[in-house]
């Protein structure tokens, strides 16, 4: 894909110099696969038994499937915004099991979405979404446990600007999955 692919009708990049152009997709290549395998193993860690491996390459902490629902309940714990938190603790907390399988389903699928370049926009958006809510979720705490700023907008920004960047085109399927499938399907975000 070249720049006047990225942008018809601008000539966007083609003041940069070749070598640049020519590394563009392999940032993006570099972009989204990173953000792919964060959800990969997140959903991962919350498969049964998996809660306790030792995540080699990935070492560190990932939240288990207990995990997610204790954090949820305590992140929306007194959140300023009564519906909001009510609609947690009274429908999601109240039936964890069908949104924490739903949970894992969903990070599993981005991430491998993500890593393989299919559909692309659409893994990104909804993992947008997911990051967001969890953003959201801490949303007014000034207390003890007070976030960051840009602690959540640094991981749902970039998830953002994948969704409409067209990831999947560079060094992955959605180009292939494009001419796949109707032409009433072959619109962002399923693939662009």
């Amino acid at each position: 894909m070249d720049a006047k692919e990225l942008s018809p009708g601008l000539a966007v990049g083609n003041d940069l110099p070749a070598w640049q152009r020519r590394v563009f997709p392999l940032a993006m290549l570099l972009f989204r696969v990173c953000f792919g395998l964060l959800f990969l193993s997140n959903g991962l860690a919350k498969l049964p038994g998996l809660e306790d491996l030792d995540y080699v390459p990935f070492p560190g902490f990932l939240i288990s499937y207990d995990g997610a629902r204790n954090s949820l309940d305590s992140d929306t714990n007194g959140h300023p915004i009564g519906i909001y938190r009510d609609f947690v603790d009274d429908v999601i907390l109240e039936h964890y099991t069908p949104f924490g399988v739903a949970l894992v389903i969903v990070e599993v699928g981005i991430g491998i979405l993500l890593v393989l370049g299919a559909s692309s926009s659409l893994a990104a958006l909804i993992g947008f979404g997911s990051i967001f809510h969890i953003w959201f979720a801490n949303w007014g705490r000034y207390d003890d446990r007070a976030l960051w700023a840009w602690e959540g907008p640094i991981e749902w920004v970039p998830l953002l600007a994948l969704a409409f960047l067209a990831a999947g085109r560079f060094y992955g399927l959605d180009r292939q999955v494009a001419a796949r499938l109707p032409r009433v399907l072959r619109r962002w975000p399923l693939v662009r």
